[in-house]
């Protein structure tokens, strides 16, 4: 399954925040991530941390969290597009019990 953010909210997050008049033909429109839904189960919830920026900054981030033990650099998802030309997104799930 697919979630889609609103085009307003999603480019207000993910772009420079300009508005989609005179510069629509540059950016996609609505933006939509791919992000696979999985059922929690009872008690648990989750959380989504997203890296935003050029494949070299988020590989060297990505790469900079795995040497410090953060999050294995497997359990990032494969680039996706940005909304802005040149950026790719990689979105690392958690998952734990509510406390």
């Amino acid at each position: 399954m697919i979630e889609m953010f609103d085009p307003p909210i999603a480019r207000s997050f993910l772009t420079d925040g300009e508005s989609c008049e005179g510069g629509a033909e540059d950016r996609p429109s609505p933006l939509i991530l791919p992000l696979t839904f999985h059922p929690l189960a009872p008690g648990q919830e989750q959380m989504r941390i997203l890296l935003i920026s050029s494949p070299s900054w988020v590989d060297d981030t990505i790469g900079d969290l795995h040497a410090r033990g953060f999050a294995n650099a497997k359990d990032w998802s494969r680039h996706l597009p940005g909304a802005n030309p040149g950026e790719v997104v990689s979105i690392l799930t958690r998952r734990r019990q509510r406390p």
